[in-house]
């Protein structure tokens, strides 16, 4: 067994192909499967079952993807720690978000002024609870995050044994994004009611497909297609709202002064509806390690975060809540 395999194991499981890990990877399909089947036939199981529809992981694989996951994760940090020895930068700044037009922004903004200085930015993306165990793991200084506020308990209990702070900004409505496939793209109104997108696959992240936040659908009555795309990309799911008369469950933006800057960046056609009579917020804040303090540099950017977002009071409410 080796550093490499590992490395290959975790990038499987997270595209779900052998196709896409190799091209992330940069190694030829069969270079990749034959390292992987050797590993499997060093410890004596499989780690995924291959099929027509793909690959699945297999029990045994799962539970050896928790204990080879945090090995990564360290040697992440240790690859992170060695490059900052060798590289002339006087500050680092790590943030990690769900792909949020913003955050590049922002980070844009930091390199314009610390160029001269030296600023080395790890600007990543990761969804749900990857993107806090990143800055639990202390793979990112910051995380910037967007949660719906009916799952607020269990958002509690994560933050408490991950040992980080959250910190609200803003409380948004609930929205839907669609692309011109969709006829609620040419929709007179601002709003649209719940019923009328049953004839719409929605698309949404993977960890929002499983798990304790796949009844969303339920709580906000939304009643869709049988059809579904799921996706751990941000990208991914523009293109298929782009593509397709899929809906995207979003936030309604539309009340931050930066609105139309970040709607300047989409390369592709989309409308933002918000939803009607909905009770359900999300709300986007920012997360640190509660034992490790901001550098300079973190908390400038954590500024301009509220720059970015705020809307009057909210930051005050949503403290005396979260």
């Amino acid at each position: 067994m080796n550093l490499n395999q590992l490395r290959y194991v975790i990038k499987v499981a997270e595209t779900g192909s052998i196709n896409r890990a190799a091209s992330n990877l940069f190694i030829s399909q069969s270079v990749l499967s034959t390292s992987i089947r050797n590993l499997e036939n060093e410890l004596g199981h499989e780690i995924f079952i291959r099929s027509s529809k793909g690959i699945e992981i297999t029990p045994y694989g799962r539970i050896f993807l928790s204990y080879i996951t945090p090995i990564e994760q360290q040697l992440q940090l240790l690859d992170g720690f060695l490059y900052r020895e060798r590289t002339p930068s006087n500050q680092t700044l790590s943030v990690v978000s769900s792909g949020f037009p913003f955050v590049t922004h922002i980070c844009a903004n930091l390199y314009q002024k610390y160029v001269e200085d030296g600023l080395h930015i790890k600007q990543q993306e990761n969804f749900g609870s990857e993107a806090m165990s990143m800055v639990s793991n202390q793979l990112a200084d910051v995380g910037v995050v967007r949660l719906w506020d009916c799952y607020q308990s269990v958002y509690k209990r994560q933050f408490e044994s991950m040992k980080l702070e959250f910190h609200p900004i803003v409380a948004l409505n609930i929205a839907i994004t669609v692309g011109p496939n969709n006829p609620l793209f040419e929709h007179d109104q601002e709003y649209v009611a719940p019923d009328m997108l049953s004839d719409y696959p929605m698309v949404l992240y993977d960890y929002m497909d499983t798990g304790p936040f796949s009844d969303i659908n339920r709580r906000l009555n939304l009643k869709s297609s049988s059809s579904r795309i799921s996706t751990s990309s941000r990208a991914a799911i523009y293109e298929a709202i782009a593509y397709t008369d899929a809906y995207y469950l979003n936030s309604d933006y539309s009340v931050c002064p930066y609105f139309e800057m970040d709607g300047n960046m989409r390369y592709l056609p989309q409308r933002t509806l918000r939803l009607k009579d909905c009770g359900i917020k999300s709300v986007i804040g920012w997360i640190k390690r509660t034992d490790q303090p901001l550098s300079p540099v973190a908390q400038e950017m954590v500024g301009m975060f509220y720059e970015y977002l705020a809307v009057d009071d909210s930051p005050e409410i949503l403290a005396e809540d979260w």
